[in-house]
C-alpha cells in the first residue's frame, strides 16, 4: 500500500489576515498623527471604517497594546498611548539587552553572506544620512539592527524584539553619522572575529548612547517624538483626557 502523501500547509485564517491588515492601519493612524495621544480608540467605530469584527479590532489593539502604542484604561477601554521619558527608559533598557544578546549569539551563526548583508546595510545607513535623507537613514538602521536579531537564530527573541521596534518609527537619537557608521562597523567586526563578549559590550553601548542623547533632548526640552510634531500632547494632558472620559462615563 502506498505512503499516504504528505499533509498540505493550511493557508492562514482569514481573520489572522485581517487581524494584521487592521492593526497596520491603526499603527499608520496613530504614527501619522490622525490618532493622538490620549485618544480613546472605540472598537465599535474601528470595526465599521474597517468593515470588521469587533473581535478583529479587540485582537489587533492587543497587539498594538504590546508594542507600547496604545493601553488599557480600567472600565474605560483603549487609549492611544502617550510618549514619556519613563516609557522611552524602559524601551531602551530592554532594547539594551536584546540587542546586546543578538548580537553575541552572532558569532556563532552569521555566515559570510550574513556579514556583507549587515556592511552593506551600515554603508547605506550612512550613506542616506550624508544626504540629510533621514526617513531613509531610519528605515536602513532599523533593518541592520533587526537583522542583527534575526541573524541570531532566536526565534523567541525576534517576537520579542517587535515590542520596541515600533519605538524607531518615530524616534531618532541625532547622533553624529560618523560615530554611527564607525559603531556599527565594530560591531560587524567583532562579530565577524568570533568575539562574544565584544560584540554584546558593543551592541549595548550603541544602544546606550543613542539613550544618553535623547535623555539629553528631553531634559533640554528640544525633543519631539517624530510621528505627532507639534500635536504631541503631554503626559498630563493625556490623562486628564482619560480621566475626564472615565468620569463622564460614571455619570451616564
Amino acid at each position: 500500500m502506498p505512503p499516504s502523501p504528505p499533509p498540505q500547509p493550511q493557508p492562514p485564517a482569514p481573520t489572522t489576515l485581517a487581524r494584521h491588515r487592521v492593526r497596520d492601519a491603526i499603527r499608520q493612524l496613530i504614527l501619522s498623527g490622525t490618532y493622538q495621544s490620549g485618544q480613546r480608540l472605540v472598537q465599535q467605530e474601528l470595526a465599521a471604517r474597517f468593515g470588521v469584527a469587533q473581535s478583529v479590532v479587540r485582537e489587533s489593539l492587543l497587539e498594538l497594546q504590546f508594542c507600547g502604542l496604545v493601553e488599557a484604561v480600567d472600565h474605560s477601554g483603549m487609549f492611544v498611548r502617550g510618549l514619556d521619558a519613563a516609557g522611552l527608559r524602559q524601551a531602551y533598557q530592554i532594547r539594551e539587552l536584546f540587542e546586546g544578546l543578538a548580537a553575541r549569539l552572532c558569532c556563532q551563526t552569521a555566515g559570510r553572506a550574513d556579514l556583507r548583508e549587515l556592511a552593506d546595510l551600515a554603508q547605506k545607513t550612512y550613506e542616506f544620512a550624508r544626504q540629510d535623507d533621514l526617513q531613509s537613514m531610519g528605515e536602513v538602521d532599523r533593518q541592520f539592527h533587526f537583522r542583527i536579531v534575526q541573524i541570531s537564530g532566536n526565534e523567541l527573541l525576534a517576537r520579542l524584539t517587535e515590542g520596541y521596534q515600533v519605538l524607531g518609527l518615530f524616534v531618532r537619537a541625532n547622533r553624529d553619522r560618523r560615530q554611527i557608521r564607525d559603531e556599527h562597523f565594530a560591531m560587524i567586526k567583532a562579530i565577524e572575529a568570533d568575539q562574544p563578549a565584544t560584540a554584546e559590550r558593543l551592541a549595548r553601548r550603541h544602544v546606550r548612547d543613542g539613550w544618553r542623547t535623547i535623555e539629553r533632548q528631553i531634559t533640554a526640552g528640544t525633543f519631539v517624538p517624530q510621528w505627532v510634531g507639534d500635536t504631541v500632547v503631554a503626559p498630563a494632558a493625556a490623562d486628564k483626557n482619560r480621566k475626564s472620559h472615565a468620569k463622564s462615563k460614571k455619570t451616564k
